[in-house]
């Protein structure tokens, strides 16, 4: 096996997924997928503002997001070992995600606000039932990461991305009960729900973290395409999950401190700067093979100078 070439597109997506479970795993996320797009075509047409609880940034969002993982997923499940209940498991997780994608849109539709809503029985019933929906999902999604850990059938580099992908989106998906149990607390004393303290934005670790799980399987796939070897791909892998959890932390201080994105504090300017800092080994490592691959180019359009004179 060439160590340089050795990843291809149908190891981070499942072209042709090889079990039933896969395949529910592969539809549900074409499906949440396709209807984040129908909602792109409805704004455009429409139009409205992007940001509120009653905009059509929510179904555009969710959909594609949930999808995406979906996909991820489903890319990562025929290479575990299986086990017995894997069709049943997985079922319920493409379930429960389409559901709650579902039932987000469906109050985006009726004028309602999906969180943080309890002005009716009908609200309050579908904000409870969306979140009995994510904890089942998040439940599952950890028993995917936890056998993820025990055996992957991947080259090493991919079983790094993976491992450090899924152990981000539970993260996240703690981070979204921390989101709930802030926003309902915030709504009670009639607050915005989407701050935590002064102008801490409580989304915005979740968003962090949320789509490792497609970033660093994609970081490999691109450093084997520009001729990076698997033992370069894993330093460089180990320094930006270094990086991706400087930045997660940095994201957590500011938030629990009370004050927006970017506005630092000493400590928080310090965490934000060793997170890019851990990132200069990666930027060294690409351009130095960038450059390989300048001078090898080069080197052929010199020959092919010579063999027409």
């Amino acid at each position: 096996m060439n160590p340089t070439n050795d990843l291809k597109l149908p190891d981070l997506l499942p072209v042709q997924p090889r079990s039933i479970a896969t395949k529910d795993l592969w539809i549900s996320g074409w499906l949440l997928i396709s209807l984040g797009v129908f909602h792109i075509l409805v704004w455009l047409v429409v139009g409205g503002v992007w940001e509120g609880p009653l905009s059509l940034r929510k179904p555009i969002l969710f959909g594609i997001s949930t999808g995406v993982t979906l996909i991820s997923v489903a890319s990562i499940f025929d290479r575990l070992r299986p086990a017995r209940y894997d069709s049943l498991i997985i079922r319920i997780l493409s379930v429960s995600l389409v559901l709650e994608v579902l039932l987000i849109t469906f109050q985006q539709w009726r004028g309602q606000a999906s969180h943080f809503n309890h002005d009716s029985f009908l609200n309050t019933s579908i904000e409870y039932a969306m979140t009995t929906l994510i904890v089942v999902a998040t439940v599952i999604l950890a028993q995917i990461a936890f056998r993820a850990f025990i055996f992957l059938n991947a080259t090493k580099d991919l079983q790094i991305a993976n491992r450090a992908g899924l152990a981000f989106l539970i993260i996240s998906c703690l981070i979204g009960f921390f989101i709930l149990w802030n926003g309902n607390k915030q709504v009670l004393a009639g607050q915005d729900p989407s701050t935590y303290g002064k102008a801490g934005v409580a989304k915005f670790p979740h968003g962090i973290a949320i789509h490792s799980l497609q970033f660093f399987p994609l970081l490999c796939y691109l450093l084997a395409k520009i001729g990076l070897g698997v033992k370069k791909r894993i330093g460089i892998l180990k320094w930006s999950i270094a990086s991706m959890g400087g930045m997660l932390t940095y994201s957590i201080y500011q938030t629990l401190s009370g004050k927006p994105r970017f506005e630092w504090t000493p400590a928080g300017a310090l965490i934000f700067a060793i997170s890019i800092g851990l990132l200069a080994p990666v930027a060294w490592e690409i351009s130095k093979q960038l450059a390989v691959n300048a001078r090898e180019v080069i080197k052929v359009w010199r020959s092919y100078g010579r063999l027409d004179a």
